[in-house]
């Protein structure tokens, strides 16, 4: 029987995943369990009950030993994670004090804590002013603050849920250097908190004490506690080791660390990054942030509402087309990408701005969704193969930014993500790239890194990097196909200029 399999749990926004890897990087079996990702109690708010999250951990993780040959004995290790910039307030004795914050709560902080008159003068000077003002309204922690000002003063500690999963299952308040990625307090250049006399202490309300312990990918957690052995059937002292967020934990797996390959997650969000050895910066003050791999840094580019925004329309649109599919056995996005098929490249005219949700530089704050070139003979396939080709094609000008930083010539797109489970969106990806896309040997991504992470920690591998290199295998390779010279020509044309054109009416809607 073999003992050194590697565990992964991956709490996504859709679903949590028990994923068991060996060493080499295979695949050895998974159980999924579906979950709710949030509740509004107004509109724009989203939240979710900790302890409903620790449930569903648990769930999965016994459901893995009921439904498949896999024994807790087997385990020699364990590495999480999740979603990213889902606030946690914790009491003196790590009691959750109020639903999490999870990442699409959309709420803003109208009041926020009042800068020093210097570093006001200092962010006007250099042109960042609307930009750490909008830091400051996104900062959920501000939030808290203003309107649950007995909350924030009961607040001992705050921390993301990667954090707060880790202490459920160890004891231990820790968490990944690469699961810090949110409106906090951290120094993404040097991999730490920031220094206490930083301008980032005063634009966020909260303490340098209340921050917890962070430690680099690959490196202990902690061990598996009595508490959570018993809930969840694991053996206690099995390590947990540190991984990173999902996007981080992607980025390793598709890049394997490469700077002459992007990494393409096209899941709820959608983004494009890249893995550099030096600090860049994409936009002038947007950090990249820290990589798994030992050193690094990500710069990404995100689509808050990535293929979420195809799930949407079919929610809204689609019944007909979820009720053929349930008819024929099938996903109803895997009939959908039958469909497209039919519908030429560039939807007959049809251009979809995918931007449902708002950025920080590019979209920016006041950006929304539009849909242009309606004609009486589009159709929702129309509609569906258009939101798609909007998404890619945003992705293909993030890449373009990110390429004038790079230190290689980007030649390889890394695709993964529900999303990168479909040939047709692979080709469709590869053709608006204009660049050859692959697939590693799993699209279970997120998990694979966080086995990369877990395999250091466990002692197989010297480094993450090396880790990456042994245990990701390249899938299939797809080559930009005959629709590539028409995507050259719609992404240099209508669709590079589009936003701009749409942006003051955006600006005169929101303000």
């Amino acid at each position: 029987m073999e003992n050194n399999y590697l565990l992964s749990i991956d709490y996504g926004t859709q679903s949590v995943r028990a994923l068991v890897f060996d060493q080499h990087g295979q695949l050895i079996t998974k159980v999924c369990q579906p979950v709710e990702p949030y509740f509004s109690q107004q509109p724009g708010w989203a939240e979710q009950h900790s302890d409903y999250c620790w449930l569903q951990v648990c769930e999965v993780i016994k459901r893995l030993w009921q439904e498949t040959n896999i024994v807790p004995q087997q385990i020699c290790a364990l590495a999480l994670t999740t979603q990213r910039n889902c606030i946690v307030n914790l009491d003196n004795d790590n009691n959750v004090l109020r639903p999490i914050l999870m990442w699409p709560d959309s709420r803003t902080a109208e009041q926020v804590p009042p800068l020093k008159m210097w570093w006001q003068a200092a962010f006007t000077i250099v042109g960042m002013k609307r930009r750490i003002d909008y830091f400051q309204a996104e900062a959920k922690l501000n939030w808290v603050a203003l309107h649950q000002a007995d909350i924030a003063k009961q607040s001992a500690k705050v921390c993301f849920l990667s954090g707060w999963l880790n202490y459920k299952l160890t004891g231990q308040l820790k968490d990944s250097i690469a699961s810090q990625v949110g409106y906090i307090p951290f120094d993404y250049k040097c991999r730490c908190w920031a220094h206490s006399n930083a301008w980032q202490w005063q634009a966020i309300a909260v303490k340098p004490q209340q921050m917890i312990d962070v430690v680099e990918p690959g490196e202990l957690i902690g061990e598996i506690c009595p508490q959570a052995a018993s809930a969840c059937g694991l053996l206690v002292g099995t390590p947990v080791i540190a991984a990173g967020a999902d996007k981080a934990c992607e980025t390793l797996t598709s890049s394997a660390a490469a700077e002459n390959v992007a990494s393409v997650s096209l899941g709820t969000a959608a983004t494009i990054a890249i893995t550099q050895s030096q600090y860049k910066e994409a936009y002038r003050y947007l950090p990249p942030y820290p990589s798994l791999a030992e050193k690094s840094f990500i710069n990404e580019i995100i689509l808050q509402r990535g293929f979420w925004l195809l799930t949407h329309f079919i929610e809204q649109y689609g019944s007909e087309d979820v009720i053929e599919a349930e008819d024929l056995g099938i996903k109803v996005e895997e009939l959908i990408c039958r469909k497209i098929t039919h519908v030429p490249a560039g939807s007959e005219g049809l251009i979809v701005q995918p931007f449902w949700a708002p950025g920080v530089i590019y979209p920016g704050p006041e950006a929304r969704g539009s849909i242009v070139g309606f004609t009486p003979s589009h159709t929702r396939i129309h509609l569906y193969r258009a939101l798609i080709e909007g998404i890619l094609l945003n992705l293909r000008q993030g890449l373009e930014r990110l390429q004038r930083i790079s230190p290689s010539p980007i030649d390889t797109i890394r695709i993964s993500g529900g999303g990168s489970q479909s040939d047709i969106v692979m080709q469709m990806a590869a053709d608006i790239f204009n660049l050859p896309c692959e697939r590693v040997q799993t699209y279970e991504t997120s998990g694979l890194g966080a086995a990369i992470a877990c395999a250091k920690g466990a002692g197989f591998y010297d480094s993450v990097s090396t880790g990456a290199q042994a245990m990701v295998k390249i899938g299939q390779r797809f080559e930009p196909g005959r629709d590539s010279e028409f995507y050259q020509i719609l992404a240099t044309s209508a669709v590079k200029d589009l936003y701009g054109h749409i942006k003051p009416f955006y600006k005169q809607m929101n303000y």
